[in-house]
């Protein structure tokens, strides 16, 4: 009993010290360091709308987000706003990106209790505003909002918002654009199946709901011709589906442009070292549709003049549009080559006195605003109403503000929201509808290039995956028809290149399985390896096997090196090997006199000389002297049998004439 009892205390001593233990730790880890916690904590605050005026409360939801492993204190928050409005695109962008650590900008609004936060969540309180404490007065415009995270009287976080001051009614307006992409989801397919297209042009697919976002909005759009190239190469088995979202987005009144295939990344291209981009081809999988169209007053002789029918006809042509800022100022000799007369830039690309449209190293440029874009990016319609606000008074704006919408966005709930941000927007008294249009044509001033260039990474697989194809174009010229390997081979490029892949862990792979398919090109015609091959005589055709693993005839030159001088090659032979076969190349060869082994090096090649596949070694057993000694054997059996036949005459006579006498 008394060991019993011990032990029964000692457990409840153990308990207890635990217990403390885990007390001391909750104590510890909800009283980190504010040095500490700042590295954890981030503040975001967000106003219910998107302007206010006199006499009204503006209501904000502060969000404090805990990315450490230990709770955080309690806590408050200051709220504060600078009286004075912001006025130009330049210091909205400045007001962002500024970091406040002890100071609390502006005039003082209120202080928001935040409660402890557990590691990994975020709380959100929301506070009512007393604008009038914010002394606004009667100028319209954007104003700044910030809020200062405390924890122990020190500060923590800060977080920074905006929304716009309506005192009365704007004097001005802005003419907001916005350029949406319609892309499907990245991948490594230069076409799309019909399946992919079903599912995409669907009633819930993410082609049809990228068309929804334009629709009814000032939203250009550009087009991804791999879809219509998708669609226009199964023709008259298209499903209907298919066909029904064809003629929506021909129904689509917006602006339209094509981008360039599969949205390739011609910054990337530019910058890997091409000397123009990508133009992938359908012409191995589509039979245009032509139509006879005769001239009003044709000539007797001539005939009507045919007349390429196009699934699709954009409004606006030639117009380059790059990745957000990734511009360096040589890419846009690479775009003019390239047929490219327009671009549309970055914000963070470019410096000038007119910042919504100009040009830029003589292409017509629109520019669009970093901030909005990325506002509308993340559905934070204060901040994009106020940066349309600020377009408004800003005369480097001329009230024009473009906006790059989300370009990598494939779920329904993403562009849902996209089209309710859209909506809450262009319901501002001070936002009306733009068009890229009226932004180039008032194209006049200089624009100067800020270089931003791709990363030195990206840049150099991108350069890796050039040349690859620029092998697989040389190694086409074996080919009957070499458009059949070199048309799919730049549209599956130009998808693995493609701008949604930025940003996505999974390029690698799709780099990875790029490379294979390539390989498996250059490596479908190939020397079949040789047992070693017995050489008897002087001279011989050596017999060499050439596989072809495509589907269409090649024609090869195939060559072939000793390795030492028992052999002389005496030429190469060209051969013709059809689809999916086997044909033999007879090498002539002469053997010097001694007898040996040799190794031939056999490669093949194209009729211009460009290698083709990789050289294989076919050892060779020479027996030169076999022949010789042959020779000589019958030579000498000949004199034997004809000495010996003309002393068998010679008897014979004797034996007659002896006979006789």
């Amino acid at each position: 009993m008394p060991s019993l009892l011990i032990r029964r205390v000692a457990l409840s001593l153990s308990a207890a010290f635990v217990a403390l233990l885990l007390l001391v730790a909750g104590i510890v880890s909800s009283n980190l360091p504010p040095a500490q916690a700042a590295e954890n904590a981030t503040v975001v605050i967000t106003p219910s709308v998107v302007s206010a005026g006199p006499g009204q409360n503006l209501t904000v939801t502060v969000s404090v987000t805990n990315s450490g492993s230990q709770t955080l204190a309690v806590g408050e928050a200051i709220i504060t706003a600078p009286s004075a409005a912001i006025t130009t695109v330049a210091d909205l962008d400045a007001w962002f990106a500024t970091e406040d650590e002890e100071a609390q900008p502006g005039r003082y609004l209120a202080t928001v209790d935040i409660p402890e936060i557990l590691a990994g969540k975020t709380v959100d309180v929301s506070v009512e505003l007393p604008l009038n404490s914010g002394r606004f007065g009667g100028i319209w415009g954007a104003r700044g909002l910030a809020a200062n995270y405390l924890l122990n009287d020190e500060s923590t976080a800060t977080g920074r918002s905006s929304f716009v001051w309506t005192p009365s009614s704007p004097d001005t307006k802005a003419a907001f654009t916005g350029i949406l992409a319609i892309v499907p989801p990245p991948s490594t397919s230069g076409l799309l199946t019909a399946a992919e297209l079903t599912e995409l042009t669907g009633p819930s697919g993410i082609l049809t709901r990228q068309l929804a976002v334009a629709q009814g909005r000032p939203v250009a759009v550009g087009i991804d011709p791999r879809i219509l190239g998708s669609i226009e190469a199964l023709g008259d088995t298209a499903p209907d589906g298919v066909t029904l979202w064809l003629q929506a987005l021909k129904a689509l009144p917006n602006e339209s442009f094509l981008l360039a295939w599969a949205d390739a990344d011609i910054s990337a291209q530019a910058q890997a070292g091409s000397s123009t981009l990508l133009t992938p081809s359908t012409s191995d999988v589509i039979t245009p549709l032509v139509l006879d169209e005769a001239s009003a007053s044709p000539a007797p002789t001539a005939s009507p003049a045919p007349v390429v029918a196009p699934l699709f006809t954009p409004t606006l042509n030639s117009i380059a549009w790059p990745a957000g800022n990734s511009v360096i100022a040589s890419d846009l000799g690479i775009l003019s080559a390239s047929g490219l007369t327009t671009s549309i830039l970055s914000s963070g690309n470019v410096a000038g006195d007119n910042m919504s449209s100009g040009l830029a190293a003589g292409l017509p440029s629109l520019v669009t605003l970093n901030g909005l874009s990325s506002a509308l990016n993340n559905n934070d319609v204060s901040r994009a109403a106020s940066y349309v606000a600020v377009s408004a008074v800003d005369d480097t704006q001329a009230g024009r503000a473009f906006a790059a919408l989300p370009r990598e966005t494939f779920s329904i709930t993403g562009l849902s929201k996209l089209g309710q941000t859209l909506d809450t927007l262009l319901g501002q008294s001070w936002v009306s509808s733009g068009t890229l249009s009226s932004g180039l044509s008032a194209a006049t001033s200089s624009l100067e290039i800020v270089d931003s260039p791709e990363s030195s990474q990206r840049i150099s697989v991108a350069s890796s995956l050039i040349a690859r194809n620029a092998q697989v174009a040389s190694f086409a010229t074996i080919a009957e028809d070499p458009s059949l390997i070199t048309s799919p081979a730049s549209r599956e490029l130009a998808a693995v290149l493609s701008v949604g892949w930025l940003g996505n862990d999974e390029w690698s792979t799709a780099v990875s399985e790029s490379l294979r398919n390539s390989e498996k090109v250059l490596t479908s015609v190939s020397v079949v390896t040789s047992s070693t091959i017995n050489m008897v005589g002087g001279q011989a055709n050596i017999p060499i096997s050439v596989l072809n693993s495509l589907l269409q005839p090649v024609t090869v030159m195939v060559n072939a090196d000793p390795n030492n001088a028992r052999l002389i090659v005496q030429g190469s032979e060209k051969v013709t090997i059809q689809p999916e076969s086997q044909a033999k190349a007879q090498i002539p060869v002469q053997a010097q006199v001694s007898n040996g082994s040799s190794i031939l090096t056999v490669s093949l090649q194209s009729v211009d000389g460009v290698p083709v596949g990789e050289p294989v070694a076919i050892p060779i057993n020479v027996r030169a002297d076999w022949e010789t000694w042959g020779l000589g054997a019958v030579a000498l059996a000949f004199v034997g049998l004809l000495t010996a036949g003309v002393i068998r005459t010679v008897r014979r006579r004797k034996s007659g004439s002896v006979s006789t006498s």
